[in-house]
């Protein structure tokens, strides 16, 4: 249980109350498993359903009922990107990687969706791989930093935030929703989760 409301300040709370000099191991349930290898890709499978296929296994009510409620009314489905500049600078920051890699590219893909985000964690992804050990990500905006934690669970494993946390439309914005959703899917099934348009989004 926390007290406070953001992720931010979760994060801190959560910091405080972690047994001094022990690291606790990330069991990675809150996003996906991490015994849940990557699955065969889903190219020509509508984007609704790749999605509804990604989160089947999460057995959380209020999160089912907001992804319905996103699958149902969204316009954006099946635009992934959170504009052209997202789009683009994605497709350049994976051009060297190895895009087998789905925790990389799933990670790279929340990183690259704010511009001061990215530049703050640029510098830490070295070949295919992301030091996020040394990365204190300073001067980014609430949604960045709500970007940066869903982007190291889905790289780590780790449980920074929570399923209960994805459910809750005060703590995750729509466009915050959809972005991890999209993540999501990568992680689980790949690139091939991914239209690669040049149409630019109002953010």
């Amino acid at each position: 249980m926390y007290f406070t409301e953001t992720p931010s300040l979760r994060e801190i709370e959560k910091a405080m109350k972690m047994v001094p000099n022990f690291t606790p191991r990330g069991h990675g349930v809150v996003i996906l498993c991490k015994h849940e290898f990557a699955e065969k890709n889903c190219i020509g499978t509508p984007q609704k359903e790749i999605l509804a296929r990604t989160v089947s296994r999460i057995n959380n009510p209020l999160f089912q009922k907001r992804f319905q409620k996103y699958i149902n009314e969204s316009e954006t489905i099946p635009v992934n990107f959170r504009n052209s500049k997202h789009s683009t600078t994605f497709t350049d920051a994976i051009k060297k990687k190895n895009k087998r890699d789905y925790a990389l590219m799933s990670a790279l893909y929340l990183l690259t969706a704010e511009f001061a985000l990215w530049q703050t964690v640029k510098r830490y992804i070295v070949d295919n791989s992301i030091d996020f050990k040394s990365l204190q990500p300073a001067g980014i905006s609430e949604n960045g930093y709500t970007l940066f934690c869903a982007a190291k669970d889905l790289y780590l494993g780790t449980n920074y935030l929570t399923i209960s946390d994805l459910a809750d439309t005060q703590l995750i914005p729509p466009r915050m929703f959809a972005l991890i959703c999209n993540a999501m899917a990568i992680r689980r099934f790949g690139l091939s989760t991914i239209h690669f348009d040049k149409r630019s989004d109002k953010e």
